[in-house]
């Protein structure tokens, strides 16, 4: 009984390391993204397209200023695989004995969907200024540099 309660906590440790891990991972990433987006603040809205590309949408303003739009989307699918498993059963015979046969049992997982989208505004000055920005999703990250 001891080890295995050893083996439990062990266990758990791992788990809370882990995820500790990927918490501090996903906070460092938002942090290097919040550090990029802030980069662009006072810059010319040359240099944010050479960087982040063409927008996907843009509108202009009254001021003369305008709001640039990059926006993406995607629905990830995972799961729906099938397999077979072997599971021994025992075939009694008449003369009281008997025989282990592996029957095989058809399984499949669960298909799962999940929507990851970022949209991420900038509004420009009239003289091409990037004065701010704003960003809503769950896949807002930084730009990949080579």
């Amino acid at each position: 009984m001891i080890p295995c309660r050893a083996a439990l906590t062990t266990m758990a440790l791992l788990c809370s390391l882990v995820l500790a891990g990927c918490a501090s991972m996903n906070e460092e990433v938002a942090r290097q993204f919040r550090a990029e987006m802030d980069g662009y603040v006072g810059r010319s809205v040359d240099e944010l397209i050479l960087v982040r590309g063409v927008p996907t949408a843009s509108v202009s303003l009254s001021t003369g200023g305008k709001v640039l739009e990059y926006s993406t989307s995607r629905t990830s699918i995972s799961g729906g695989t099938s397999y077979i498993t072997y599971t021994p059963v025992f075939v009694p015979n008449t003369s009281g004995g008997g025989t282990w046969i592996s029957v095989p049992s058809h399984q499949s997982s669960p298909i799962y969907s999940s929507e990851r989208s970022c949209k991420l505004t900038f509004q420009v000055s009239a003289d091409n200024t990037v004065l701010n920005w704003k960003a809503e999703g769950n896949e807002c990250r930084p730009v990949a540099r080579p």
